[in-house]
């Protein structure tokens, strides 16, 4: 016993030597080891960034276009509010080491900053936020002498009365705290600067920005790889041969790709090279594990040491984890959140949702998705690699990823192991011994060799166990000893079944089937898994059923039973799952009811789909009555007839509007189910809706409730309502951004009724930017309006596609005159139209489709100054092109599909002056399809012309009777596509 004593002794030991070693080498003292956010300092700070204004703008790299917009914002007039409220906050937002404090340096010199600002103070604040400190370093460098002032109240009247009457630029470089109380008092004491006076804010977290009232936030993105490049070689290259220097470029460009846009890692990466005079020296630093290298975690970990120091115990615990993902790894947040919760970091969702949001705003990740229906949602990120580096270097005696250039693989004492299948033939077997202090096992696409049942006895400790993608066709029963599991994730493997024992483990949280398309059926003792909270079967299609047992599991509060193609029925007793909060049914085609116990979820937040049905046992619309926490999107599917009393009072019964958090809705009508008038409009939708589908309506007249109550509603998609011969009053909707409109085969009028407003100085449509008709083959007129004294039409308009409306004749001026992007395709008649009106002068982008005249409309090449791309297809009928040349912006021009084309010759310049340029711009030019096509005339530019000037890139496909290529082009390209184009001779020289 003694000896064991004094064996845990020496481990200790030597702990406390290795803390204390890095506690020196990070220069870190006890005050910033223990700080959290809501801790205090003494008076010795953390390594407080010191500053030089004298910065040199040709050493930034990538920055020049977010300098241009930091200088616009603060040179810009704010209006009435800056006298009420004192100068506008400018925040730029970013990850430690991305360049905010050196933008915001180049901002500051900048000629036309120093001219704007009577004074210009930059304050380093950092953390803590001192008060006093930084009201004296304020005061002091107005003054430009020290002061003896120590009060707050003092100094704050002397910062006040210094800069009233000046316009002034006042920087705080890395600020912290979140607490307003403290930012406040200073706040007040600047509102006596004359209008224009502005305060710039670099921080590492969005809430500082938000506290301190910013007016703009500049979210920093990274630089290039090439930029990256450019940066660490003017640190690694100073007084190097240039011999030398091109000798590593290849190297260092490798090298430069790892810092993946972080400027602080190239600048680090560059004066770790520097000394590094050899290719075999930056050889081993590209393959070198960063967080190994001492000299690179002594320059840039302390900058995220910083971040990391201010987080609470809790956020470091679920930061540091984070290691165990590959790099560049998409992380579900919903997912991470149950992983924290199986390693008992949180104990609910919501308190884990919370912890990420704390360090998402503090830069810890990066590159969100967000739910389309809540922005404030994040649904994956991914981490930086260098913020990724610092985690497996805080963990690297915990967490551990077996790669393929493992050999000798070191399990004891790790807590974290992460195992992905490499293409090598490693076994685990001499190490079984030493896994049982593993908490997580991540063992991605393993073989069933490699998932040895000696290796899930050995697993004694483990809480995760992450098998996705395994080959395993079934558990070893030996998973039933695992007494201490909560996760298990076995998606998209070959897994058929899961062994009884499984429902052996008491603390079991999650079960991830996902994918999992040979699985067939859950154990039927499921249902002792009483801890269980996730269960997700979605695209196992061989699930027909779930067992009765599923339904005693109180704590479940996820099944997600999403692309089940099999699933023919949910169990009845699914009312008993009273923590249920997301039911995901979508995608599931032969699930056609909805068990009366489904009425019964009232804490449901999300259900994807609800299926109307009127036979026996079967779901009435009543059902959803009490289910008003619904969020998100919700599908409606009517598999039945619904038009008489009963169906109408069903309609009530479901209180739609007053589920005011679904955001999203749609109604699907099976082919030949009738619903009546009356009962849609029954199903009036909560007046917070924002985007509404109908599809395959059947119905002759539109609900009334489309345009009088939904006024937050942004997108409209209307989808083969063929019996409606008319659109309802869709102007009247003041939120509506984008109407799509298909197969309205009964439409033969768009008159003012559309417009739904008459009133003079009213505005249709306020907020319409995309409109789109598709598969209207009866549509002949669109009336146009003369806006001058009426009304206001479409102000906000931008794009407009016609397609298959074969008999529209005319598009009204109104909306031509305001478009960027117009696509009209096989709408023969109105492509002839168009050429009487005047064009839309401020167009980016055209495409002109299925065109079944002879001529193109002049308006192509008259009027069209900023085009940029250009689209001609099937224009079956043309032997020839317009002056396309003339186009002084077009970057991009397609021509597909001509078949009457012969001759490409000087009409397609569009010039002849001497000196002119004919397409100034164009960088990529395609024909395709133009079967017919021989000859394209060659120029001598020399003292005439000039051709394509920007020309990179050429597509020649399917010109089967081209003989030769201009040489002007050729000369100038970076690409050249030639496909199926036989007769074609391309002289090689040029």
């Amino acid at each position: 016993m003694h000896r064991d004593i004094a064996k845990k002794i020496k481990e200790l030991d030597s702990t406390l030597d290795r803390i204390t070693k890095e506690k020196d080498q990070f220069k870190f003292d006890y005050a910033s080891i223990t700080h959290t956010s809501a801790a205090s300092h003494s008076d010795q700070e953390l390594m407080r960034v010191t500053t030089a204004f004298d910065v040199d703008a040709s050493e930034i790299q990538g920055r020049k276009s977010d300098a241009s917009a930091l200088i616009s914002k603060l040179l810009e007039n704010s209006g009435e509010d800056e006298a009420r409220n004192g100068p506008p906050v400018i925040s730029i937002v970013g990850t430690g080491g991305i360049g905010k404090t050196t933008l915001a340096q180049l901002v500051f010199g900048d000629e036309k900053i120093k001219t704007q600002f009577d004074e210009r103070v930059w304050i380093c604040v950092s953390d803590p936020f001192d008060q006093i400190k930084i009201a004296k370093a304020i005061v002091e460098s107005i003054t430009k002498s020290s002061t003896d002032l120590s009060q707050l109240q003092l100094l704050l009247e002397k910062i006040q009365s210094i800069l009233s009457g000046k316009r002034f630029l006042l920087v705080m470089d890395d600020v912290w705290t979140e607490q307003d109380e403290k930012w406040n008092p200073l706040k007040n004491s600047l509102k006596d600067g004359l209008p224009g006076s502005r305060i710039l804010v670099t921080s590492r977290s969005e809430r500082v920005a938000t506290m301190m009232g910013s007016v703009y936030v500049h979210q920093l993105d990274l630089i290039s790889d090439e930029e990256a490049w450019l940066l660490l070689s003017r640190k690694a290259f100073p007084g190097r041969r240039e011999e030398d220097c091109e000798k590593l470029k290849d190297i260092g460009q490798k090298i430069a790709q790892k810092c993946k846009g972080l400027p602080l890692a190239a600048r680090v990466m560059g004066s770790l090279l520097r000394f590094k005079y050899t290719e075999d020296d930056w050889q081993n630093v590209l393959d070198n594990k960063i967080w190994e290298l001492d000299e690179v975690v002594t320059d840039l970990f302390p900058h995220l040491y910083l971040s990391y120091n201010d987080l609470t115990p809790k956020m470091k615990q679920c930061f540091s984890y984070c290691a165990v993902f590959p790099k560049d790894y998409e992380i579900k947040v919903d997912k991470l959140i149950r992983i924290w919760m199986a390693q008992g970091y949180v104990t609910m969702e919501s308190k884990g949702r919370e912890l990420f949001g704390g360090l998402a705003m503090r830069s810890f990740f990066q590159d969100f998705e967000k739910d389309d229906m809540d922005s404030n949602i994040i649904i994956s990120c991914k981490m930086h690699d260098i913020v990724h580096d610092f985690a497996q270097f805080l963990t690297k005696n915990e967490f551990y990823n077996i790669d393929q250039h493992e050999d000798d693989v070191r399990i004891k004492n790790l807590r974290h192991l992460s195992w992905q299948n490499t293409g090598r033939n490693m076994n685990l077997t001499a190490s079984v011994r030493d896994v049982g202090k593993l908490r997580s096992f991540f063992g991605e696409r393993l073989s069933p060799e490699e998932l040895i049942p000696d290796l899930f006895n050995g697993l004694k400790s483990v809480r995760l166990l992450g098998l996705r993608g395994c080959k395993l066709r079934e558990l070893p029963k030996e998973i039933g000893n695992l007494l201490h599991l909560r996760y298990i994730n076995l998606s998209w493997s070959n897994v058929e079944k899961l062994p009884d024992t499984v429902c052996s483990l008491e603390n079991l949280q999650t079960l991830d089937l996902e994918g999992c398309d040979r699985f067939s059926r859950l154990p039927d003792k499921i249902g002792d898994l009483s801890q269980l909270r996730y269960i997700n079967l979605s695209y196992c299609e061989q699930v027909e059923e779930l067992p009765d047992a599923i339904c005693s599991l109180y704590n479940l509060q996820t099944l997600d039973l999403g692309g089940c193609e099999g699933l023919s029925r949910l169990p009845k007793g699914i009312g008993n799952l009273i923590n249920l909060r997301h039911l995901n049914i979508r995608d599931t085609y032969r699930l056609e009811m909805m068990p009366l116990d489904i009425a019964k979820l009232t804490q449901l937040c999300s259900l994807g789909e609800f299926k109307v049905g009127k036979e026996k046992e079967s779901s009435t619309l009543g059902y959803m009555e009490k289910l008003n926490q619904l969020k998100g999107k919700l599908s409606i599917f009517f598999l039945c007839d619904l038009n008489n009393t009963s169906d109408v009072e069903e309609a009530e019964k479901a209180e739609l509007r007053m589920k005011k958090h679904i955001k999203g809705l749609s109604f699907h009508f099976r082919e030949g189910v009738d619903v009546g008038i009356d009962v849609m409009e029954a199903l009036k939708p909560p007046p917070e809706l924002q985007t509404l589908q109908l599809y395959e309506y059947r119905g002759t007249h539109f609900p009334s409730w489309i345009t009088l109550s939904l006024h937050n509603l942004r997108i409209l998609n209307i989808d083969g309502c063929v019996n409606c011969s008319s659109l309802p009053p869709l102007g009247k909707l003041p939120s509506l951004e984008t109407l799509e409109i298909y197969k309205m085969k009964e439409l033969r009028y768009v008159g003012s009724e559309f417009l739904g407003v008459a009133e003079v100085g009213a505005v249709a449509f306020p907020k319409l930017k995309q409109l789109e008709f598709h598969h209207c083959p009866e549509w002949e007129e669109w009336e146009d309006f003369k806006e001058e004294a009426t009304i206001i039409i479409m102000p906000c308009i931008k794009e407009l596609v016609l397609e298959d409306c074969g008999k529209l004749k005319t598009v009204p001026q109104y909306l031509l005159s305001r478009l960027e992007y117009l696509m009209i395709n096989n709408c023969p008649v109105v492509t002839v139209g168009v050429d009487a009106l005047k064009p839309p002068l401020e167009l980016q982008t055209l495409e002109l489709k299925c065109y079944r005249g002879t001529h193109f409309p002049s308006w192509i090449t008259l009027s069209l100054d900023n085009l940029r791309i250009l689209v001609i297809g099937e224009y079956l009928n043309c032997s020839s092109l317009p002056p396309l040349g003339k186009l002084p912006s077009l970057e991009t021009l397609f021509i597909d599909n001509m078949e009457e084309l012969r001759y490409v010759g000087s009409e397609f310049l569009g010039v002849a002056e001497v000196g002119a340029v004919a397409f100034p711009k164009l960088k990529k030019l395609r024909f395709f399809m133009c079967t017919e096509w021989e000859e394209w005339e060659d120029f001598k530019e020399e003292a005439t012309i000039v051709i394509m000037p920007c020309i990179r890139e050429l597509q020649l496909i399917f010109c089967e009777k081209l003989k030769t290529v201009p040489h002007h082009l050729l000369s100038r390209l970076e690409s050249l596509i030639i496909d199926i184009c036989p007769n074609l001779k391309v002289n090689r020289s040029s």
